[in-house]
């Protein structure tokens, strides 16, 4: 077991002891220490209070089954499931509506970049999606309710069959709460036996309706599991240009954590359209297409992948143009490898130089236990300050985008503070993923590469003048300034050049 794997299961197991008590410590005061008598009295008042309570469970940490259990000593398994599955579908609304307002940031921008198909799927068929995962107890209540809301799910249907399929689970747990009338041993048998037909009898009849199609259940999860992959490729795929000029200085083109090739093709098609020669790679990762390998190992496979394609065509060097995670992957080859001798030219976007706090949501969720670049972005990692103890390099050139829009690397945090030259250019009417769709971001990088062409900077040897500290000659670009004619139009709703 890595040590990586045994720190984020201690972290896991720690903080889920932690709200587990939080949410015991939330029915005990309310209850006066005694949960199989909670509420003595069954009155209108009573179920009205505990049904309540069941909806602002979820802000105490406290899970379902604690609901669903005393329920059921209250009031009965008949009443207590009632009252506790009509109080997790309001909870789940509850919690729904802030994740809605933090996916409409974050995830959707991502799923229309990156899994456009597999979006409008979800979007189609998310009903079948909360059902199961609701009927199948082994998915977190909570959790689900808020990644609902991420993933932009109906709100009417997340309430229904948030009605339905929590059922089987409610009425589980209900039933252990009932005041014992017979021996516990036999009445705890027969909570299993009943959650188990309940559970198992829809999962039968799915089955033998499969079976008559030619098709079991499980070789249809394999399916949508290959048609995800395929989905997921099909998506990634950019076309290639086959020619490249050995006159012209190809621009390197590497995209952030999560993310696929897909995500550069505005990018791509804007710096074409000028003349540029551009290239990207498939940095691999989850499904061999999104973006989580290692930053040291990402950078010596590119390091690699560089030097073949200046061998085969004939380049002298490159420049760099990178977002967000692809940032320090470039500025560990350019400092740490000796890329700098390929490469004078560097333009980061929203990359967090010093960490990003969504680190820590990512270490107590499974992409804490297998992605190791989840670490090394933490703020204060031992990679990170490695990375700024680099010795400077002559004739690198850097420019840092930052906003302080930008909600994965705010502000400040995505400029580089090196000895290096390196200049920050503030674009605070940009959010994170926005640096990768705006043509405004891409009118000033092509500003920024043929004001230094025409300036002499790109040749090696040439004095490049004074370097600027961190924090100064700042260039404040605003969506006022508007890109010449002719450009591509984006939307950057729907993802569509």
């Amino acid at each position: 077991m890595s040590r990586q794997f045994k720190i984020a299961l201690t972290i896991e197991v720690a903080i889920m002891l932690c709200l587990w008590s939080i949410g015991y410590l939330f029915w005990v005061t309310i209850c006066d220490n005694s949960l199989t008598q909670c509420f003595a009295e069954d009155t209108i008042w009573t179920r009205t209070g505990f049904l309540i309570l069941s909806v602002v469970r979820p802000f105490f940490f406290s899970p379902l089954m604690q609901a669903a259990y005393i329920g059921g000593a209250s009031f009965g398994p008949f009443w207590g499931s009632v009252l506790t599955v009509l109080g997790a579908a309001l909870s789940a609304m509850a919690v729904y509506y802030p994740g809605h307002i933090i996916g409409k940031k974050i995830v959707r921008p991502w799923l229309s970049a990156n899994l456009p198909s597999t979006w409008q799927l979800l979007r189609t068929q998310d009903y079948k999606v909360i059902f199961v995962t609701r009927f199948i107890p082994l998915f977190p209540f909570d959790l689900m309710s808020l990644l609902y809301g991420m993933g932009d799910f109906h709100a009417k249907r997340v309430f229904v069959f948030t009605l339905i399929g929590a059922i089987p689970e409610v009425f589980f747990f209900a039933s252990f709460g009932e005041p014992a009338s017979d021996e516990v041993m036999m009445r705890g048998l027969r909570n299993i036996a009943v959650f188990g037909f309940i559970t198992l009898l829809p999962l039968l009849v799915y089955e033998f309706i499969s079976r008559k199609k030619g098709s079991s259940l499980w070789t249809r999860l394999k399916r949508v599991y290959y048609e995800l992959l395929y989905e997921a490729r099909v998506n990634n795929e950019i076309v290639k240009r086959h020619q490249y000029s050995s006159d012209k200085i190809p621009i390197i083109l590497l995209y952030g954590f999560g993310s696929s090739r897909k995500t550069l093709n505005v990018m791509e098609t804007q710096l074409t359209s000028r003349g540029f020669e551009v290239m990207s790679f498939n940095l691999g990762g989850s499904l061999g297409v999104f973006f989580t390998r290692g930053i040291k190992e990402t950078a010596d496979f590119i390091d690699r992948k560089i030097q073949r394609q200046m061998k085969r065509y004939g380049f002298k060097k490159v420049h760099i143009v990178a977002h967000s995670k692809g940032g320090l992957v470039a500025m560990w080859w350019l400092l740490r490898m000796g890329g700098s001798e390929y490469c004078d030219r560097l333009i980061t976007l929203g990359t967090p130089f010093k960490g990003t706090w969504l680190t820590y949501l990512a270490m107590v969720t499974p992409f804490g236990f297998f992605f190791k670049d989840v670490w090394q972005m933490a703020p204060g990692s031992n990679f990170l300050k490695e990375l700024h103890k680099s010795p400077p390099v002559n004739g690198l050139k850097i420019y840092s985008f930052y906003s302080n829009k930008d909600k994965v690397s705010s502000g400040p945090k995505a400029i580089f503070e090196h000895p290096s030259d390196v200049t920050p250019v503030a674009m605070h009417h940009i959010s994170h993923f926005q640096f990768l769709a705006r043509r405004d971001v891409t009118q000033a990088i092509i500003r920024i590469l043929r004001q230094d062409a025409a300036n002499g900077r790109g040749r090696r040897g040439r004095d490049n003048g004074p370097r600027s500290q961190p924090g100064s000659a700042i260039q404040e670009l605003t969506e006022d300034q508007e890109p010449e004619t002719g450009e591509t139009e984006f939307d950057s709703q729907s993802g569509a050049v």
